[in-house]
């Protein structure tokens, strides 16, 4: 496998799906909206862009199979050794509501773990991307790739951070309310910017130091996460283990040096199982 070319050609990709969506966005109706579950939208850019770069991937890498997002190609076999895993658009809420940020998001995985993790980022035009072992960059405007590093902020005083507040609303309040009240006034600041991907590559880029979101999906963390790992971060589920962040269900991700201060507070909190 020539990974170089597929990175490049990934990341191309990313880039054109991008900017098919922010042209679209300039035309765009909020009654072509639709609701996959409560306060969960979907939209035809969502699946036409996964239209998209379905098709191409397949050309990129016909042995691979996918998962994806909107569900329009038939979904991994468990003996798959490539694996897509596709967000057309993450963000679909922000996008909709014409806010910040949103992305496309590819991700390609082997047994042994990612090997490439791609994020456009459409609103300041920020290419993410990384491939196994050769670190994460940032390409924007054209300008040459820089390479990214986490944080070195290890006190969590001075830490900012984001948190994703899941959709089943009822199972997850009072962890939120909790983990929230715990710690307002005890860090630097509480964002929530609504794209996971996003934030998974701002704290690849050291611009926040932790993020964590609970009910997501594999496609809202892939990418991002192969980016962050190459990065220098560190992502667990909330008890510090590796079961469910992949899948989604339980996501923290840090600088590495602030991760077992926010497990402490998770715990205190008392996480939903």
């Amino acid at each position: 496998m020539d990974l170089n070319r597929i990175l490049l050609e990934v990341k191309a990709l990313a880039r054109e799906v991008g900017e098919f969506q922010v042209e679209q966005r300039k035309t765009f109706q909020l009654d072509r909206v639709e609701s996959k579950h409560s306060h969960d939208y979907v939209s035809y850019v969502d699946k036409e862009s996964e239209k998209k770069i379905v098709s191409r991937l397949k050309e990129i890498l016909p042995e691979a199979e996918f998962i994806t997002e909107e569900k329009t190609v038939e979904q991994k076999s468990e003996d798959a050794k490539y694996v897509w895993i596709v967000d057309p658009l993450d963000g679909t809420t922000n996008y909709v509501h014409d806010l910040a940020p949103s992305c496309v998001c590819i991700a390609l995985k082997d047994k042994d773990g990612y090997l490439l993790g791609v994020v456009y980022e459409t609103s300041r035009r920020e290419l993410f991307f990384a491939a196994r072992g050769n670190g994460a960059w940032l390409e924007q405007d054209g300008t040459e790739a820089k390479q990214l590093h986490v944080s070195k902020i290890d006190d969590l005083d001075k830490a900012l951070i984001m948190i994703g507040y899941p959709y089943n609303a009822d199972a997850w309040r009072e962890f939120c309310l909790n983990i929230t009240g715990n710690l307002y006034g005890h860090c630097a600041s509480i964002r929530s910017y609504g794209s996971a991907e996003s934030e998974l590559c701002y704290l690849a880029a050291g611009r926040i130091d932790i993020y964590f979101e609970s009910f997501i999906q594999p496609w809202d963390v892939a990418a991002g996460a192969c980016i962050l790992l190459e990065a220098g971060g560190k992502i667990s589920d909330y008890a510090g283990g590796d079961d469910n962040w992949q899948s989604g269900r339980q996501v923290v991700a840090t600088n590495g040096l602030l991760h077992d201060a926010i497990l402490k507070e998770m715990q205190i909190a008392k996480p939903h199982k």
